[in-house]
């Protein structure tokens, strides 16, 4: 009984430190400075500033964003944190010119922290893969494995935005 009781707690406690994580420490961390996760929170800004995070790239719809409680960009400013939309998804395809405009903001905050999202992260890593193989030289695989992936090839979304 003792036993039993000792896993329960542990469960317990690993659960809850699960949920103590910070947004920074549940991300994927993919280059020396940047991150991929999923929506950040309004409370999550406050980490972004004190971790010195300067810019933000988004990837989700403006329509989505409608969605929220808060406006994202808006409350980014006031940690005078840069706020960077591709739109990607319903009505916005993944295209070369989303890469182009990924790069763009790419070039724009290059050296500062940033973190990538979406609602769950999957279209931002995507994104960044992509980014990766076009503009830094990497291999296919050198960019699934920078992003954590567990495919082997490319996406058909990694194909549309490299125009393969």
């Amino acid at each position: 009984m003792k036993y039993l009781l000792l896993v329960l707690l542990t469960i317990g406690a690993l659960n809850v430190s699960a949920e103590q994580q910070s947004y920074l420490q549940q991300a994927k961390k993919v280059g020396e400075n940047v991150w991929i996760g999923p929506q950040p929170t309004e409370n999550d800004f406050n980490e972004f500033a004190a971790e010195e995070v300067t810019a933000v790239i988004n990837t989700r719809t403006q329509a989505e964003m409608e969605q929220l409680k808060f406006d994202e960009s808006q409350a980014l400013k006031q940690y005078d944190i840069e706020y960077g939309l591709v739109e990607i998804g319903k009505g916005h395809d993944y295209s070369p010119v989303k890469l182009t405009e990924f790069n763009d903001l790419m070039v724009a905050n290059e050296g500062k922290k940033m973190v990538l999202h979406c609602r769950s992260g999957h279209r931002a890593s995507q994104l960044y893969a992509a980014w990766l193989i076009k503009y830094k030289g990497k291999t296919e695989a050198e960019a699934l494995k920078t992003i954590q992936s567990d495919e082997t090839e490319l996406t058909d979304s990694m194909k549309a935005l490299l125009d393969q």
